[in-house]
């Protein structure tokens, strides 16, 4: 037999190896999955909580941030900020008055809280529109703030309020909870609103989205649009230090209407990569972007800029007939890819064959997209839902690829799966609702119902390496029966508390 022939051989031999390998991981990845509730607690005061982040430490325990109308939050002794600071629940519409932000650990079983500690002044501050470690295990956390005297320290960027309806609020709480290292406003004259999560870049500086309609945004010279052009504002994109005492770069992005983001990722080489939605029928859409042309009275987009903010690198719709809306935060994958959750009206929402499901079931449904590195086409598009509306949030890939969401139904249908933790309708006017696709979005791997006769949501997920899940939401169901015994908080204090629950999976 001749050289090339037993070369040829063994290639094949090394290919086909590879073949089956490939595929044992495919089919290991579509595998239905399990959980067991390793524990369940409230969180609260007599008020009111919305836990919105969620994020696992090494040793197991949870660092969780929100916001609280409670003046009786189980605060640490010598946290930063002992007592509660807003306008006194019921003043006003609650969406425009009073709250502060909260940052809690608990330890790794759920049974004590490590550190809790408000973050706010006078007025108000709403949910942690991010929440994310830095290097040193520190805290950094943003929120939309309508107090001109929050807790700003000497030498950040912008100590004083920026006379607006609201501002940016940025902080870096240390490691252990007892000090805020430094806090800062950003914003001007107009509405300056964070959404959907910080990001931090290699070197720790901090990036943070949302949406401003100040006339006086400090755009930088050289960026993508320095100066507001939308008549009802623009989505904002800024970059400061890790220190909090520079503005490295801030930009907007939109077109003529309505635009705002709800997060963004950043990438090793610095590229910001952001999605959000729109009510601008002109946004600068990319050569060859996975949609080129508006849907209907509100679209979602996405899209991806350069580290210096000097460069549209792609911007995409994604977009039926009706309307659409992105949900907190996308996750970026290491090949450049984007998953995105959401929801959408549109009987016509570009969803992509193979797809887990095609059609619209209900009033509205959730959705999961990935879009492909250079934004100019949909890898993969599905719809989940019943036959009532469902919205979804925090696309998380965990082990083998597979790919978790969180969010909330009012479906008595939903598609539960056969290893749900509650397979049937709470019976309130919500329930919260975690579920696992395969990495290709063809296969629903799990699938569960959490709720009872309140309303429940899930806003907050976390994924570690070894499958374990943890989540964070509110309720104001009692006595739900995952909630387990030993906990910080067994039972329900407030009109809602927060639900922070730790999963781990069963074979």
């Amino acid at each position: 037999m001749r050289a090339e022939t037993l070369i040829g051989a063994a290639a094949a031999a090394v290919l086909a190896a590879g073949v089956l390998v490939a595929g044992a991981a495919e089919a290991d990845a579509a595998k239905p999955l399990r959980f067991r509730v390793e524990y369940a607690t409230y969180f609260g005061g007599s008020r009111w909580e919305q836990p919105r982040e969620i994020i696992s430490l090494a040793d197991g325990s949870v660092v969780i941030g929100g916001q609280t109308a409670s003046a009786d939050l189980p605060v640490s002794a010598g946290a930063p900020q002992a007592k509660y600071g807003g306008e006194p629940p019921g003043t006003g519409h609650p969406g425009i008055c009073g709250g502060d932000c909260f940052i809690a650990r608990l330890t790794p079983d759920g049974k004590r809280t490590v550190f809790c500690t408000y973050f706010g002044g006078s007025k108000q501050e709403r949910a942690t529109y991010g929440l994310d470690l830095d290097a040193s295990g520190n805290v950094v956390v943003a929120t939309a703030c309508r107090s001109p005297d929050a807790p700003t320290t000497r030498g950040s960027y912008q100590p004083r309020y920026g006379g607006g309806h609201s501002d940016v609020l940025l902080g870096k709480l240390r490691a252990d909870g007892a000090k805020f290292l430094w806090c800062t406003y950003v914003g001007g004259r107009g509405e300056d609103w964070p959404r959907g999560g910080t990001a931090l870049d290699t070197d720790g500086n901090v990036i943070v989205v949302g949406r401003n309609s100040s006339p006086d945004f400090p755009g930088t010279a050289g960026v993508i649009r320095p100066k507001l052009r939308g008549r009802n504002g623009d989505a904002m994109i800024v970059k400061l230090s890790g220190d909090g005492r520079r503005l490295i770069w801030a930009t907007l992005l939109g077109g003529s209407d309505w635009d705002g983001l709800m997060g963004a990722r950043v990438d090793r080489a610095g590229n910001v990569y952001v999605a959000g939605h729109t009510r601008s029928r002109d946004l600068p859409v990319s050569e060859g972007a996975a949609q080129g042309r508006p849907g209907g009275a509100s679209d979602v987009f996405l899209a991806s800029i350069s580290p210096d903010a000097r460069k549209l690198r792609y911007c995409t719709y994604l977009a039926g007939r009706a309307n659409e809306f992105a949900e907190h935060r996308p996750a970026l994958l290491p090949d450049g890819s984007v998953l995105l959750t959401g929801v959408t009206a549109s009987p016509d929402f570009p969803t992509t064959p193979g797809a887990f499901q095609r059609k619209l079931k209900g009033k509205n449904d959730g959705f999961l997209v990935k879009l492909s590195k250079d934004g100019k086409r949909f890898t993969f598009c599905t719809l989940l839902g019943g036959s009532g509306g469902e919205f979804f949030l925090m696309p998380t890939v965990g082990p083998r690829g597979r790919i978790y969401i969180v969010g909330r139904t009012d479906s008595r249908d939903f598609p539960v799966t056969d290893g749900a933790l509650q397979r049937t309708y709470g019976g309130g006017k919500g329930d919260a609702v975690l579920a696992v696709l395969s990495p290709d979005g063809a296969r629903l791997l799990y699938a569960t119902y959490v709720g009872g006769a309140g309303d429940d949501l899930i806003r907050g997920l976390a994924v570690i390496a070894s499958g374990e899940v943890y989540l964070a939401g509110n309720t104001s169901s009692d006595g739900l029966p995952l909630i387990t015994e030993g906990v910080v908080q067994p039972k329900r204090k407030g009109g809602h508390d927060g639900l922070i629950i730790k999963l781990a999976p069963r074979p």
